[in-house]
């Protein structure tokens, strides 16, 4: 079956890789971004997010990557100065076919990008257990204890959990957010963890654990 294609306003940003099931916290004050928001409002309230490849998120329309994820505007807060102050929800994954407009905003027509099959594998489990690992460590560097770390079975849920979590370069979860399943994506994220948790480690014996933390 083809893939669902539509026009879509896309939200470039210069350090934000939005995942399917993750929140966005956004201001919006730029005029044209304001424009977008009273346009999509009289619509679905979606619009794309996506990361900026070349140029930047003010002044000239930036050229963004072609695979980002559609956002729902689920609350909303208009301030007395212009501001506008919103959560959206990442949907399903899109890829850009072309550009259709450029000001005062980017529109293009994009194919919405079948969602990931719910399944539940061995790299979802392993990753699972790393993520809990690395939620503890992360949060006994900043002095913090967690008791329980809330964690997603599903393997596409945890992937997209995990990629959202992670303290990694912009590059890292672009390319993490273009892989075509939740399987390659999970294989990937455990190598990063791995990594990343004996980094944390590290730095832990290097700086000795707080008094309420311990890297054992």
């Amino acid at each position: 079956m083809p893939n669902i294609e539509r026009e879509l306003p896309l939200f470039p940003l210069g350090g934000t890789v939005l995942f399917p099931g993750m929140n966005l916290p956004l201001q919006i004050f730029e005029d044209r971004y304001v424009q977008m928001m009273a346009d999509i409002t009289n619509d679905d309230s979606k619009f794309g997010v996506v990361l900026i490849k070349e140029g930047k998120e003010v002044g000239e329309p930036a050229t963004p990557y072609d695979i980002g994820t559609v956002a729902q505007v689920m609350q909303r807060e208009d301030s007395p100065d212009g501001r506008i102050i919103l959560v959206a929800e990442g949907q399903e994954r899109f890829r850009t076919l072309n550009i259709i407009q450029q000001r005062p905003y980017i529109i293009a027509r994009v194919e919405l990008l079948e969602p990931e099959e719910p399944s539940i594998s061995q790299a979802a489990l392993e990753l699972r257990e790393k993520y809990i690992d690395y939620a503890r460590l992360v949060a006994g560097m900043s002095n913090e204890w967690m008791r329980e770390v809330k964690v997603p079975d599903e393997a596409a849920e945890l992937s997209y959990l995990v990629a959202q979590s992670l303290e990694a370069s912009m590059m890292v979860k672009q390319g993490l957010l273009e892989m075509d399943t939740s399987e390659e994506r999970l294989i990937a994220e455990v190598e990063i963890l791995d990594l990343t948790i004996e980094h944390v480690r590290r730095r832990v014996r290097r700086e000795g654990p707080s008094q309420r933390f311990s890297a054992n």
